[in-house]
């Protein structure tokens, strides 16, 4: 595990339950493993084949989770206490073990928080004004949640090719109560769209309770949105060749040259 010295202070609670299950299964498999938990505990009909999976593989460790979760959540209370703050306890726990060199199956390092900031401050936007934010590429979710924190009101989408970063800004998102739809794909190749959330439909009417939602990728906006522009292109290419193949029907008339007065060529 990393030195205890190199996980945040507010994390160190957290730090330590990790380390009671992942001295035994790994420490990538016990964050994606606790990725799905906490999707789980957010989704709206849950998820009884991820509890099963997670049961029959940690017996003993699973109630870990439990506190896990617990522990992830006071962080997440002890670092966002006022208006405008926002903290990645997940991106920040990945950093770290992903940068210990044991945790193979990770790997990534995401824009510093004072950077992301002033990149939110930077675009500024409206509070309450309904417009919507595009992350493509959004990793652990950072410009997202900063966004909502600066500028509340406003609809996000979120999109990643990776899974893990996909989970943790859906995990990011719903804890920060931001409205929108976060979806594990391919955003430079529409068609690789692997799967999806809302976030927080109905938080409005039921108390602002975070909640997840699965979506399949026909409800999904950014990739309905894409699937628009690849019709539009794909017409215009309809008919580009459409136009190319009447010019190669036309005959070309070409007019013969006549003999001027002079015994000159000409064509007037």
């Amino acid at each position: 595990m990393p030195k205890t010295v190199d996980v945040p202070v507010e994390l160190r609670e957290f730090n330590r339950i990790f380390e009671t299950i992942a001295y035994r299964f790994g420490w990538s498999e016990v964050f994606t493993d606790f990725l799905d938990y906490s999707v789980a505990c957010f989704l709206d009909t849950g998820d009884v084949i991820v509890a099963e999976r997670l049961q029959k593989k940690y017996q003993n460790h699973y109630n870990n989770f439990r506190e896990l979760f617990k522990a992830w959540i006071m962080a997440q209370g002890t670092m966002v206490k006022h208006e405008k703050d926002w903290y990645d306890g997940l991106g920040a726990f990945y950093e770290v073990i992903s940068s210990s060199g044991k945790a193979s199956a990770l790997g990534q390092f995401f824009t510093p928080a004072p950077l992301v900031d002033m990149m939110v401050e930077l675009n500024q936007c409206e509070i309450g004004a309904g417009k919507r934010m595009l992350e493509p590429a959004c990793g652990s979710g950072r410009m997202a949640i900063a966004f909502h924190a600066h500028y509340p009101g406003n609809y996000i989408y979120a999109s990643d090719i990776d899974w893990i970063c996909a989970k943790m800004t859906a995990l990011n998102m719903v804890i920060h109560g931001c409205e929108g739809q976060v979806v594990c794909m391919d955003a430079l190749h529409p068609d690789d769209w692997r799967f999806g959330y809302v976030v927080n439909p109905w938080i409005r009417s039921v108390g602002g309770v975070p909640h997840l939602v699965r979506i399949e990728k026909e409800q999904c906006k950014q990739w309905r949105h894409w699937q628009h522009e690849k019709a539009i292109i794909q017409a215009r290419k309809q008919a580009e060749t459409e136009r190319k193949k009447e010019e190669q029907k036309t005959p070309i008339v070409r007019e013969e040259p006549r003999v001027g007065k002079h015994g000159q060529l000409s064509f007037f």
